[in-house]
């Protein structure tokens, strides 16, 4: 059998599941399952651990999480990588040693990334397509036997955005409000599932970033006629934009996830997703959209302009 397995990709979900499915095929009990946070523990904590027979079972499980010292972040703790890359080597036959770096960019000029390339079992998760998103969708409902309109799955990808967490949190709620044998449509969904409204602020400032002017405005329509406040719209977006500049000031100075989840006052699942938003934004368009915004609302404080029409204004002439 393989004894070190590296997971990457940007689906957490699937990833998450896949490493359960391992743990599972090992048959590890609950007493021989350990898991590590390299933020918090030095990698040769969970070496030791790795190295050390499974406790009355065949097997045992290895599970290391935020090895960020496989990319060019600075970590504060001074990870002793040379232990890692003997274990690499020489691993125990009995340990399934599992590197969960999920949302992580390699630095593919570390040895020690370089020899997990030639020794490891590589498992990379590339994010799927929305027919593939879609599709998913629809078996969970078949494995519970329910039938989902095309219509239903669809809104459920619109209403969630591509986070299958989320989209799991909501088809459980649905399986649970409809029961077997029935069948859901888009009006029960309209009434079950309840909307990711961040996933459409980010998109939308993200469309404003881009000056991608149609997609914008496609978005703005769709929230207004959910019942979207204009003046709250134009706040979230305000407030992603700077939270996005400031995640990226942050990062520039070397903050870890966990810095920025205490910084911000969120947890650290939601620091991950401000990240990797704060990575994907044009910074230099996003400074100069925010003094714009801000220009904007003094004008709509101080009674020069309606919310509606100022906010309407900005977006339309990208």
């Amino acid at each position: 059998m393989a004894n070190v397995y590296l997971y990457l990709g940007e689906e957490k979900y699937l990833i998450n599941n896949k490493i359960e499915r391992l743990i599972a095929e090992s048959k590890a009990d609950q007493y021989n399952i350990f898991s590590y946070d390299m933020d918090e523990v030095n990698i040769k904590e969970a070496v030791r651990d790795a190295l050390t027979p499974p406790f009355m079972c065949e097997n045992k499980a290895v599970v290391i999480k935020n090895p960020k010292f496989l990319t060019t972040e600075k970590s504060e703790i001074n990870h002793t990588i040379s232990v890692l890359m003997d274990y690499i080597e020489h691993p125990m036959d009995t340990t399934y040693f599992i590197i969960n770096a999920v949302g992580l960019k390699l630095n593919e000029k570390s040895e020690v990334v370089k020899q997990l390339r030639k020794k490891a079992i590589i498992n990379e998760t590339r994010e799927i397509s929305e027919t593939e998103f879609c599709g998913w969708i629809k078996r969970q409902f078949e494995r519970e036997d329910i039938t989902i309109k095309e219509d239903a799955v669809k809104q459920i990808y619109n209403l969630v955005g591509r986070n299958m967490t989320s989209a799991r949190t909501e088809i459980d709620k649905l399986i649970a409000y409809v029961g077997k044998g029935n069948t859901i449509t888009s009006k029960i969904v309209s009434s079950v599932v309840v909307k990711e409204i961040q996933q459409d602020i980010f998109a939308l400032s993200n469309a404003i970033i881009e000056r991608d002017c149609e997609k914008t405005i496609n978005i703005y329509r769709d929230l207004i006629a959910v019942d979207n406040d204009v003046n709250r719209l134009f706040n979230l977006v305000t407030r992603t934009i700077r939270d996005t500049l400031l995640v990226n000031y942050m990062l520039e100075e070397g903050a870890k996830q966990n810095d920025i989840a205490i910084r911000m006052g969120t947890s650290t699942n939601r620091a991950y997703y401000l990240i990797r938003n704060a990575k994907s934004f044009d910074i230099q368009s996003a400074r100069e959209y925010l003094v714009k915004l801000g220009e904007l609302d003094y004008k709509i404080k101080s009674g020069q302009i309606d919310a509606r029409t100022g906010f309407e204004f900005f977006l339309f002439q990208l």
